[in-house]
């Protein structure tokens, strides 16, 4: 199975489940064409809920109509668990079809249909995206396609049921995102002081359990190398599900807790709330061991999570990097080994080091202060812009991408950091997470583009070791020029999509789908504080635009390389 690029997320979704129930019953009756108009309140009552109907087989159905109905009492089946769609199986494919093991949702074109001469369905969509059994979602490349063969028999009584099918289900967008949310997973820094998050889609209303469940399990192995977990080994929950009353999640976990120390039984308690915390109805949480509250003779710590930018951003005009406040330019010092400023990056506010900046192409240079001149830290051939990570290492590399970034902190000490999957590549930017667990990689192969996410593998001190193995995100772009990160589980990528040939920025999701903001002509350079509302981006005219409603001001002119921290 292959699946689509995503184009939505702009309607509200009790609006998408309304819409969900009249395009399901608009395949079993008409709608009326003629009479009175009536005033109605499309919006239900504060606790009432829109249900999607399903219908059994109807006595005589042809083998295609027979796979039509199963397909429709799937996109109802979150209300009946889904046993109404069972009814259109038979033999030993009734009881093992396995709905929860994957979801196929294909886009609003219509799903269409071919059957053999011995009955059997084959039934073929444009995909969207799919979600795997552990709630992690992919989002398709552009036109791939979804085929479901279903294989048909005859009862005894004559009736076409289906005996054979994949497990999963298919469901429209409108489906998907009336009874799927996302969530957050949050595990933890290697230094254990920021939370790392990992995007988990479940249905609604099994949400609290799923959490918990794959929490314990533990992270994606894409992610494992980056992030460690305070949930002891062997840990599960000591119950089937966790309980959500008034507010209140119970979750009651085996007795491998009582083991740990108190600062480890504190962090894990950390995870559990603020993993459940991504969950509207769930206001506290309540950590059990057999039935008795866990005891946490510690106070739960305060966790770094999604830290928020501040500061204003730096530019350079008038050949020197300068901050840039928003209404006035503040040159920062002059350095005198820095002729030609290019790409300028600055720590963190709670971290070592001065701004850096590209001289010319090939060379990394850190801006002085009152008390020196700066100093050159790295030279390379056509160096990527530079990205500084929260424990102060500086992160570049050569375009022609040789298997190795470069990072160095503030006093001149260099690490190779190990990333054999660029070999070859032609590396157009490399940021790093705000809690320095991930890296975003946009590179072309062949002239084709990538957006990838990696985890950082640092030792004991921080420094960092080696990229791990990447994944590919923002399949739905056919170009991509470079990225920053928006928040702890967003990066706002400069690129293409579908059949839109102008340069836009895309949001895209770790885990999640790709939304589109307006174009911005001549884009070459993004970057953003806390939240897609304070993306900048540069134009290769020099000029600068900020987020304003749902489309973009001017904001400056005769600047270029905008940077917020990071």
């Amino acid at each position: 199975m292959t699946t689509a690029p995503t184009r939505r997320r702009v309607a509200a979704r009790l609006a998408a489940a309304v819409t969900a129930a009249l395009l399901t019953a608009a395949g079993c009756v008409s709608l009326p064409d003629s009479g009175p108009v009536n005033a109605a309140d499309p919006v239900p009552q504060a606790g009432s809920s829109v249900a999607l109907l399903a219908y059994g087989p109807t006595p005589d159905a042809t083998a295609n109509q027979i796979v039509q109905g199963f397909l429709r009492a799937v996109a109802a089946g979150a209300g009946d668990e889904f046993a109404v769609a069972r009814e259109y199986l038979a033999g030993p494919a009734a009881e093992t079809w396995n709905p929860r093991a994957q979801v196929r949702v294909y886009t609003a074109r219509d799903i269409t249909y071919s059957q053999a001469e011995d009955g059997a369905v084959r039934a073929s969509a444009v995909a969207d995206a799919s979600v795997d059994a552990q709630g992690r979602y992919t989002e398709a490349s552009p036109d791939s396609v979804i085929e479901l063969d279903f294989t048909l028999a005859r009862t005894a009584d004559g009736q076409w049921r289906i005996v054979d099918l994949d497990d999963g289900i298919l469901v429209s967008p409108v489906v998907f995102e009336a009874q799927y949310d996302q969530y957050k997973l949050y595990f933890l820094s290697p230094d254990g002081e920021a939370l790392v998050p990992e995007a988990r889609w479940y249905p609604d209303r099994s949400a609290s359990t799923l959490i918990v469940r794959h929490l314990l399990e533990g992270p994606s192995p894409w992610l494992a190398g980056g992030v460690t977990t305070a949930v002891p080994t062997g840990t599960r929950l000591g119950e089937d599900s966790v309980t959500v009353a008034e507010g209140v999640a119970v979750v009651d976990l085996t007795s491998e807790p009582l083991a740990a120390d108190p600062a480890q039984r504190a962090l894990m308690v950390a995870q559990i709330q603020e993993s459940l915390r991504t969950v509207a109805a769930v206001q506290t949480v309540d950590v059990r061991v057999g039935g008795s509250r866990l005891p946490v003779e510690v106070e739960t710590p305060q966790l770094l999570r999604n830290p928020y930018v501040t500061g204003n951003p730096l530019v350079v005009a008038e050949g020197q990097v300068q901050h840039f406040t928003g209404s006035e330019l503040l040159p920062l010092p002059e350095s005198a080994i820095v002729d030609d400023p290019h790409s300028p990056a600055l720590p963190y506010d709670d971290s070592a080091g001065r701004p850096v900046v590209l001289d010319g192409t090939d060379r990394l240079v850190r801006l002085p202060s009152e008390d020196d001149g700066g100093a050159l830290l790295l030279t390379g051939s056509n160096l990527i812009p530079p990205s500084v990570d929260r424990h102060g290492w500086v992160w570049t590399t050569p375009r022609a991408g040789d298997g190795r970034l470069r990072a160095v902190q503030p006093n001149g000490v260099v690490t190779e950091v190990d990333a054999s999957w660029l070999e070859g590549a032609q590396v157009l930017a490399v940021r790093i997470s705000r809690d320095g667990t991930r890296a975003v990689v946009v590179r072309r192969n062949n002239d084709v583009a990538h957006v990838e996410v990696a985890a950082v593998l640092r030792d004991a001190d921080s420094r960092p070791l080696a990229l791990g193995d990447p994944v590919r995100v923002g399949e739905a772009l056919t170009d991509a020029l470079t990225a920053t990160w928006v928040d702890e589980q967003t990066v706002g990528v400069l690129g293409t999509s579908g059949g839109e040939p102008a340069v836009a920025v895309h949001l895209v999701t770790i885990g999640g789908p790709t939304t589109d903001l307006p174009p911005v002509a001549d884009a070459t350079r993004l970057t953003a504080a806390t939240g897609d509302r304070t993306i900048l981006v540069g134009t290769g005219t020099g000029e600068l635009y900020e987020r304003n409603g749902l489309g973009w001001t001017l904001t400056a002119s005769d600047v270029r390389d905008p940077a917020y921290p990071g």
